[in-house]
């Protein structure tokens, strides 16, 4: 067998890892996309060393990693590229490409991922088309609104786009590299900066990876605490999105009426912690704040008041003509585009792709309470507004579920020494989608690679394919309905 198999917070010996020719390991990766298996991860075992690079591809049916590794020290530093039949592999590699210099033979179009003008040292060329009426259209990176740095570069005939490349990387603030260069006490702080909107989700990341490589036993009522705090991240970020999506077709009612309730969200969150948006709850070895019966009144109550209130703003703004005039067939992806390119999360779950860690590799208190995977087929704007609406009343079954259940017990214990020469592959679900952190330790114990993808990586590309024969206009309501973030991208 040419490849290493794992679970999810599995924790493995880097030398059980298979490294492999280039041959050998073109033709097991091949293998493997070809029955299925999804790439999350593509980067060397040590960042200082990039000879050696570890593929890690996932497999929902047996809810595996697989890992194999490619020895370029007596080789050519160049290998053949997957992107032609497999898309989604195509920024794993332009992201080797840029960090590393490895050359791929075949690749469609080698383009910068944080870099912005540069691609092997050469000034990058955006696309370009040619004929008549045909325009283009620059935006950003600066904005007129508060809203983070991007370039969106628009090819037009008339007013519909044929294409759109999207430029990043422009607050690119160096943060695996600081997961290396700083100690562990340094790294909750880190990973709750990853990105803003996502504290919960990229820190739970970051906690099991670490509990994992350290032996640690979390207690069931941390596990449970952690699994309320990640669905009420994610309801008030699909509250956020459906507040954009209503102010978007200027539909002021349920806009605002969405804001007042997800308040509440951020609020029970505060109450336990004194963070809105989670920051401080979690540690390693468990949490740092415990539900007390007047917290666990107070967090009840109000989610209560948000839950009867928001069936009633969904169906307002889902029954009405005007907004839905405005969501149907805009910006449609295919389900076979969506699959090409691997989106991940609620963008992938509107085009009909079953993907959800949650039910495909469970974690935490995923593992004795599942939820529900809930998909839709149309792939617009619709869908992606629908799709949010959906989970946010499965995530309140879900969470009242817990709090009137909670198990008792401590909510931390202490966390052991981190193992030498270890790795992990830690995947979580966030409120975007799937969350990768993967870690790789050296003889010291200290780490010596520490890759995240965040699920912007993956689907900011599902945002150009979005706008291909949609009208201009149409932009920033497609944009709203992905809802992206620039700096879990840029990192």
């Amino acid at each position: 067998m040419n490849y290493l198999i794992v679970q999810n917070h599995q924790v493995f010996d880097i030398k059980s890892i298979p490294i492999l020719s280039i041959p050998e390991f073109e033709n097991s990766t091949l293998d493997l996309l070809k029955n299925g298996s999804r790439m999350i991860s593509y980067c060397p075992i040590n960042k200082m060393n990039k000879n050696i690079i570890v593929a890690i591809l996932s497999d929902k049916n047996t809810s595996s990693f697989y890992l194999l590794g490619c020895n370029f020290e007596e080789s050519e530093y160049k290998i053949n590229s997957f992107a032609l039949m497999y898309p989604h592999t195509n920024y794993f590699e332009c992201e080797l490409a840029e960090n590393y210099g490895l050359r791929f033979e075949n690749h469609p179009w080698v383009r910068p991922v944080r870099k912005q003008d540069t691609v092997y040292g050469k000034n990058y060329e955006f696309f370009k088309m040619e004929g008549e009426e045909v325009h283009e259209v620059a935006v950003g990176p600066v904005h007129a609104g508060v809203i983070e740095p991007g370039h969106f570069r628009f090819q037009c005939h008339g007013e519909l786009v044929y294409n759109l490349e999207i430029n990043l990387g422009y607050q690119h603030r160096g943060v695996e590299d600081l997961f290396i260069k700083y100690k562990i006490n340094k790294h909750i702080q880190l990973a709750e900066s990853i990105a803003g909107d996502t504290t919960i989700g990229h820190t739970l990341t970051n906690c099991m990876a670490i509990e994992s490589l350290s032996n640690t036993k979390i207690p069931y009522r941390a596990e449970v605490i952690r699994g309320i705090a990640a669905e009420l991240e994610r309801i008030a970020m699909h509250l956020s999105g459906l507040i954009g999506l209503a102010n978007d077709v200027g539909f002021a009612l349920p806009s605002s009426s969405y804001g007042r309730i997800r308040t509440l969200v951020i609020n029970s969150l505060a109450a336990l912690c004194g963070n809105r948006f989670g920051r401080g709850l979690l540690i390693y070895g468990g949490v740092r704040f415990d539900f007390t019966n007047e917290i666990l009144d107070k967090v009840k109550k109000d989610l209560s008041i948000v839950w009867n209130d928001v069936s009633k703003i969904n169906e307002y703004l889902f029954s009405s003509i005007g907004a839905l005039a405005r969501f149907e067939e805009t910006g449609v992806v295919s389900t076979k585009l969506a699959t090409d390119v691997a989106l991940v999360g609620p963008a992938g779950r509107s085009c009909g792709l079953e993907e959800d860690t949650r039910v495909h590799f469970p974690y935490c208190v995923y593992r004795f309470s599942p939820i529900p995977i809930i998909t839709l087929s149309s792939g617009d704007v619709f869908a992606r507004a629908k799709i949010r609406a959906l989970e946010i009343e499965e995530s309140f079954k879900f969470v009242f579920d817990l709090l009137d259940n909670l198990p008792s017990g401590n909510v931390n214990s202490a966390v052991g020494l981190i193992l030498p020469n270890s790795g992990v592959v830690s995947v979580t679900e966030g409120w975007r989608g799937e969350i990768v952190h993967v870690v790789f330790t050296n003889n010291n114990s200290s780490f010596c690679n520490y890759k995240i993808k965040d699920p912007s990586f993956n689907n900011w590309y599902g945002l150009s394919l979005a706008l291909r024969k949609t009208a201009i206009s149409d932009f920033p309501l497609c944009n709203k309905s992905f809802d992206l973030s620039y700096a879990g991208h840029d990192l």
